[in-house]
């Protein structure tokens, strides 16, 4: 099988000692933090998490050690196989099945791992990812395949997948310093199913899902105004105009309003 080298993602030597991980982890989130780069922020959020999840396995002593077996086993096996993924592919063992998915995502074929995750799920078969690959690498798993949804554009099961994440992490840490990113991408996904509602019904539900992230004002009225704007283009006023009225009653000074408030015919919210 293949797993990624998380000492070339934090740019050391595999015999680093704590002290140089924990350095090079910070060296390597100053460098790749997406808001320090412009214009590339969508390699800068996969090499920020990648250098994340890196600290997480070798920060933790025992996952650590438990790292350093397998990486020394696939080293032996990429000696005597040449095609590391044709055993995996071929076997039909639920273990098996979870393993290549994992290792798929790692590598970032998402549909390839996500046409595995789907073909799972409809065989129902027994047991769930945590009998297969552990506790800690199962979490991993659920957050790549979290993370290939959004990708795909499927930001409601993304959305169920990082909620249990989080869940998880609550009953049983894991992720530690990866949770605050969890936390944001989740917030990017309330940000998008609320603006871009498929079901007008879902709207309630989704309101009090991103009330309890703890919004400043001036995002919590964007996201009634948008709303506003949503009941707008289905011809629902009553609705647009009620949505209208909590975001200025959120945040009166709400600049980029004019237009819709002259729409609904309520300047005087403008005053």
């Amino acid at each position: 099988m293949q797993i990624p080298d998380y000492y070339h993602t934090l740019e050391i030597d595999r015999r680093a000692t704590a002290e140089d991980i924990k350095q090079a982890y910070r060296k390597q989130v100053k460098r790749h933090h997406p808001d320090k780069n412009p214009g590339k922020e969508k390699y800068a959020e996969r090499m920020f998490r990648r250098i994340c999840i890196a600290y997480e396995i070798l920060s933790d002593p025992q996952r650590k050690l438990k790292y350093d077996l397998t990486l020394q086993s696939v080293d032996i096996e990429h000696a005597w196989q040449p095609r590391p993924f044709e055993g995996l592919r071929k076997s039909n063992q639920t273990r098996h099945k979870y393993q290549l998915m994992f290792q798929e995502l790692l590598n970032e074929n998402i549909k390839a791992g996500i046409e595995i995750y789907e073909q799972l799920q409809r065989e129902k078969r027994k047991g769930c990812i945590d009998d297969f690959l552990g506790y800690a690498d199962s979490r991993d798993c659920e957050f790549l395949i979290a993370e290939a949804y959004q990708t795909l554009g499927d930001y409601r099961t993304a959305m169920g997948l990082y909620e249990s994440l989080i869940e998880s992490e609550r009953q049983r840490p894991c992720f530690h310093h990866f949770i605050d990113e969890i936390k944001e991408r989740l917030k990017r996904v309330y940000f998008y199913v609320l603006t871009n509602p498929q079901n007008l019904e879902d709207i309630p539900t989704d309101l009090e899902k991103i009330r309890t992230l703890n919004l400043s004002k001036r995002e919590t009225a964007w996201i009634y105004k948008r709303l506003s704007e949503c009941y707008i283009d289905i011809n629902q006023i009553n609705r647009a105009k009620e949505m209208l009225s909590m975001a200025f009653e959120v945040y009166p000074s709400m600049a980029g309003a004019k237009k819709i408030c002259q729409q609904l015919n309520m300047e005087h919210l403008l005053l």
